[in-house]
C-alpha cells in the first residue's frame, strides 16, 4: 500500500477511537513534518465529526491526503524510518482531536496556514 494510503488509513483508524499516544512526538519531528502531520490530522478529524455536512467531508478529506502527502515526503526527507509512521499518526490525530473537535483553546496551526501549505506546490 503506498505510503500516503497508508497515513490516511491510519489516521481514519485512529480518529475513530480512543487512545492515549506519547506527548514527545512533536519534538522529534522537523517543522515540515510538524504541520503537514498535524493539519493532515486536523482535516480529517474535522471530516469525520458528526455534525460535518458530507460535501465539507469529502472536501477535508481532499485537503487531508494532500497534506499527508506532503507529510509522507517531509518523513522521508528526515530520514524518519516507516516504523515511526504509525506512533506519528496517533500522536497527532490526539493532540488534533483534543484541539479541534474538543476545543481545548488555540490550535496549534490555523485553518489558513494549513490550507496554504496544500495550496503549495
Amino acid at each position: 500500500m503506498p505510503m500516503t494510503a497508508r497515513l490516511l488509513a491510519t489516521v481514519a483508524a485512529a480518529a475513530a477511537m480512543s487512545f492515549s499516544a506519547p506527548a514527545f512526538a512533536q519534538e522529534e519531528v522537523s517543522d515540515a513534518v510538524d504541520i503537514a502531520m498535524w493539519c493532515g490530522a486536523a482535516f480529517t478529524v474535522a471530516a469525520q465529526a458528526d455534525d460535518t455536512p458530507a460535501e465539507q467531508a469529502e472536501s477535508s478529506n481532499a485537503v487531508a491526503a494532500i497534506l499527508f502527502a506532503k507529510a509522507e515526503l517531509a518523513l522521508e526527507a528526515d530520514a524518519v524510518a516507516e516504523t515511526e509512521y504509525d506512533r506519528l499518526v496517533e500522536f497527532y490525530v490526539e493532540d488534533a482531536f483534543a484541539q479541534v473537535i474538543n476545543e481545548t483553546g488555540d490550535t496549534r496551526y490555523t485553518p489558513e496556514e494549513c490550507l496554504a501549505l496544500a495550496a503549495e506546490e
